[in-house]
């Protein structure tokens, strides 16, 4: 009697600590594991894959946010083997490099896309950069395409692009007088909207009176 008791028992605390596990990788498209989310829960197999892919869809948000795992995603993962990240990625992958710069020019944080063509992958890490620039107050920030390199082992001219910049005159009182633009073309990366403000502003100096101001 005793035995059968004691049977029961454990039998209750197996059910007990029964529960289902489940796990999401965030994978690159080598097939390569950067990061493994495990979860449990004792309801069952469903709410265990919920909450796994909950926390790694947030820490590739999160990377992505810093400017990694670009070309990852989460994936459940399966008993087998784990595929091998290769040594080097095909020459056929171009990488586009975007830099969050501030009002001065300065870079605040890049971002890296890839792809199979220059469109591709400078697309990519543009929806990077805007995307971190969603998440907080702009201030004056900009997302600022720097070019792209790899399977090519010639240096690419860097690409150019122009910017206009606005300034005004007003006299003493706020009230407006004369509008001044200017524009600039230089390579991508560099401060190109910088100097056109620049050269609207002085523009503006030139014809300032008395107390007078110039603003952009």
């Amino acid at each position: 009697m005793k035995a059968l008791l004691g049977l029961f028992l454990l039998s209750l605390a197996g059910l007990s600590f029964a529960g289902e596990t489940c796990t999401f990788v965030i994978k690159d498209r080598y097939g390569y594991e950067f990061e493994t989310h495990t979860r449990y829960s004792s309801y069952s197999k469903d709410a265990a894959c919920s909450d796994a892919n909950w926390a790694c869809s947030n820490a590739l948000s999160n990377g992505r946010a810093q400017g990694r795992y670009y070309d990852a995603n989460c994936e459940m993962k399966y008993d087998g083997p784990v595929n091998p990240r290769p040594p080097f990625p095909p020459t056929s992958v171009i990488m586009c490099t975007t830099d969050l710069v501030d009002w001065y020019g300065n870079t605040v944080r890049s971002f890296s896309g890839s792809g199979n063509s220059e469109w591709e992958a400078c697309r990519q890490s543009e929806q990077f950069c805007q995307y971190e620039l969603q998440r907080g107050d702009a201030n004056g920030r900009r997302c600022v395409t720097r070019g792209i390199g790899g399977g090519n082992p010639y240096p690419r001219p860097p690409r150019e692009t122009t910017e206009t910049c606005s300034a005004n005159r007003y006299d003493p009182a706020g009230f407006f007088i004369q509008s001044y633009n200017a524009s600039h073309t230089g390579p991508i990366g560099s401060d190109v909207r910088g100097e056109a403000c620049r050269k609207a502003l002085n523009y503006c100096s030139r014809d300032i009176k008395g107390r007078q101001t110039c603003r952009l």
